[in-house]
């Protein structure tokens, strides 16, 4: 004989029964939801982060290789230090090397294996030799003779130390890029086919104070010599003439630009390093920090050492601005200033 139920128990029944059906939906519609991302994922998949990449352009003597090292000091960001250098190249290889460091892609190029050898960039052409056919490139050195390696495998260990990083940052000297204008390297900025945000930092320094360090090294003639005035207005000419350009680009490109001059890299530079690691879009270290930190304010014993040393960048930075102006000749400073006008009233009216 069957016990009747009681109202409790079909009470108890019922709230079992309800979360049963709670529960089991609850799975049936997590699973579904599962499965419908896991469609989406394979219809639309979501595109890998675009590389970053950086170019550091300017005249020497202007601070760009400061600003070149403060990112190579970065995390994850792979600097490649003047690729265009030691090599005479066409403006149509220039931008493929510019693209090629960039993107850490270097698609089958006679280009690479010829004039161009990409682990070697940083070399003088008398240091090493490339064999081609043999698929040789030889270090030369005085200490350990002659080194060959197959460049098949050095290319493919390039590439792989390049993608390891998740940026890169190209440093180039103003007058090596094409036709020395900032304007033929929009086709690198604009191509849709790189995939990578490439931006564009232009470094700029008063003339007065590049002309002086030039002229220091013997890279620019004197003002006594006949052909001072004429050099100086070309090369105070060529960089307004990139201002003007980059300060024009409208549209996407407006923001793939940025103008800083090194007075600014000199008197501030923990917030001008913000600044330009906050444009490259890349994320600035507490060991960039402190680079910025032993490069701008060195202990008097290594300051001292270092002073003599011109490609040195251990530098009082403050205290290097206006150098110049105890090292310059009146009359050079003259000459400099009338042949410079419009560009240092650039500089005044943008700084």
């Amino acid at each position: 004989m069957h016990k009747k139920l009681g109202h409790r128990h079909y009470l108890a029944l019922t709230t079992f029964a309800t979360l049963f059906l709670v529960m089991s939906y609850d799975k049936i519609h997590l699973e579904t939801k599962l499965f419908i991302s896991k469609l989406d994922a394979f219809w639309n998949p979501t595109p890998e982060p675009r590389r970053k990449g950086l170019l550091i352009i300017g005249h020497g003597r202007s601070g760009t290789s400061f600003v070149s090292k403060m990112f190579a000091n970065g995390l994850r960001i792979y600097e490649v230090y003047e690729p265009l250098r030691y090599h005479n190249l066409t403006d149509d290889q220039k931008l493929q090397v510019f693209r090629a460091f960039i993107t850490c892609n270097f698609p089958p190029n006679r280009l690479w294996q010829s004039s161009y050898f990409p682990p070697f960039w940083q070399f003088r052409k008398k240091f090493y030799v490339t064999k081609p056919r043999e698929h040789l490139a030889c270090m030369l050195s005085s200490k350990f003779g002659r080194n060959c390696y197959n460049t098949d495998k050095l290319l493919e260990a390039l590439i792989y130390h390049c993608s390891q990083h998740d940026s890169t940052v190209v440093k180039e000297l103003t007058t090596r890029i094409p036709k020395s204008t900032l304007s033929s390297l929009v086709p690198l900025l604009s191509d849709p086919k790189v995939n990578a945000d490439i931006r564009l930092l232009h470094v700029v320094r008063d003339p007065r104070a590049s002309i002086n360090s030039r002229i220091k090294l013997r890279w620019f003639p004197d003002y006594k010599d006949p052909s001072f005035e004429r050099r100086v207005r070309n090369f105070c000419d060529s960089v307004v003439e990139n201002i003007k350009f980059g300060r024009a680009l409208n549209g996407s490109l407006k923001d793939k630009y940025k103008l800083i001059f090194y007075k600014d890299v000199a008197a501030r530079p923990f917030e001008l390093a913000k600044e330009i690691y906050d444009f490259a879009q890349m994320k600035m270290s507490n060991k960039t920090l402190q680079w910025v930190v032993n490069m701008t304010n060195p202990m008097e014993k290594r300051a001292a050492k270092e002073f003599n040393r011109p490609y040195s960048l251990v530098r009082n930075s403050s205290a290097n601005i206006d150098k110049w102006r105890s090292q310059s000749p009146p009359q050079r400073i003259r000459i400099i200033e009338r042949a410079c006008k419009p560009l240092l009233e650039f500089i005044e009216k943008l700084s």
